[in-house]
């Protein structure tokens, strides 16, 4: 609720008329974040996907990666802090995050966008430079391909664990930018 500084993303919601403010906050730590999707489940609570710099990007007890894993990217002589992909869910008023995520490995890793299943499983693609993304056994492809790959990745409905994770790509970069169920 509070802007922690450098470019934190934000969410809003307006009423079904778009005449007044439902609720606003703030989402960051206190470095920059980019949010890409969001969507409202049934309950109205609202799911948003991005990337981060800040290793105090708000994350939840129990959830999948409570660690900033986006190390160092740049040159030597200009240096900046990697980003790591996001996931947050928050409860109907905004007022609590029902779960907050990282998503990544140590490089640059960003979430394009994504999709809410029936149970609330949140599946979600971007595009990653980690060679240590987080994959899961007998995924569709498990080896980093080099120079930027697309990822999908779906988290259970509680942000605690992932049910699946595969990289996508070729030999050059890859990314994604939409998924459905």
């Amino acid at each position: 609720r509070i802007y922690n500084g450098n470019g934190d993303a934000f969410v809003a919601q307006l009423n079904a008329t778009g005449s007044a403010l439902v609720y606003s906050t703030f989402l960051g730590g206190s470095n920059r974040e980019s949010c890409c999707d969001i969507a409202l489940d049934n309950s109205g609570a609202a799911t948003v996907t991005g990337s981060t710099r800040s290793d105090d990007f708000p994350t939840t007890p129990g959830a999948f990666d409570r660690t900033y894993g986006g190390g160092t990217c740049g040159s030597s002589s200009n240096p900046y802090p990697c980003d790591d992909a996001f996931v947050v869910r928050l409860n109907a008023t905004s007022s609590a995050l029902v779960y907050g995520t990282f998503l990544g490995g140590s490089n640059s890793d960003y979430g394009s966008a994504f999709a809410l299943d029936n149970s609330g499983a949140t599946t979600v693609i971007g595009s990653t430079r980690s060679d240590d993304f987080p994959t899961t056994s007998g995924a569709f492809d498990r080896i980093y391909n080099g120079n930027g790959d697309a990822f999908v990745a779906q988290l259970n409905a509680t942000g605690r664990a992932i049910v699946y994770s595969t990289y996508l790509g070729g030999i050059d970069y890859d990314s994604g930018s939409g998924i459905a169920l």
